[in-house]
């Protein structure tokens, strides 16, 4: 492992653990690399984290951010995670990632990264990245073919009915019937 300490990368996962893993395995492969990783999340998210291997901890910083206090406690209970709270609530803890957009932005202006790696969620994310030139990059934990049946931003937004979801998607420009059943 060849330490390089002028690279630094911030991954900054959604709050839900089929994303924090991911991310955290991916962050455990770029400090093999001997990459500079700071992984973001929150305190509760960071206690339940596996243990990273001792001999990355040079390389390998995980940063608790406060979760946000400003929300209602009883949209959120105490949550931090989507395991935490009831799926009719994850609204609220989408609105509170989004009260993180200081704090993030703080912690990226004093490390100064050579990238943020983000999830879905952080769309606020791009304008941290280009105001202090960071480059970014998105990392997905669904798979190309799960992208390509949703489509594009623009297309979500679109899927107003089951009938709309459980339809061949119109932008596959090849014979298909994959729809949900």
């Amino acid at each position: 492992m060849s330490e390089n300490a002028t690279h630094h990368v911030v991954m900054l996962p959604w709050s839900a653990f089929g994303h924090l893993i991911p991310f955290f395995q991916l962050s455990i492969d770029i400090a093999k690399l001997g990459i500079h990783v700071s992984f973001i999340s929150t305190p509760k998210n960071i206690q339940r984290l596996p243990k990273p291997l001792s001999d990355l901890s040079h390389l390998l910083h995980l940063v608790e951010i406060p979760f946000p206090s400003s929300l209602d406690s009883s949209h959120l209970s105490g949550g931090e995670a989507t395991v935490d709270i009831p799926f009719d609530k994850i609204q609220y803890l989408k609105l509170a990632w989004d009260q993180m957009q200081n704090p993030v932005k703080e912690f990226v202006s004093k490390l100064q990264p050579n990238w943020i790696i983000c999830d879905f969620h952080a769309h606020w994310a791009v304008e941290i990245a280009q105001e202090l030139h960071v480059k970014l990059m998105y990392f997905s934990v669904y798979s190309a073919s799960t992208i390509v049946f949703y489509g594009s931003p623009d297309s979500l937004r679109a899927l107003t009915s089951p009938e709309v979801l459980t339809s061949p998607r119109e932008w596959v420009n090849f014979p298909s019937s994959v729809a949900f059943q």
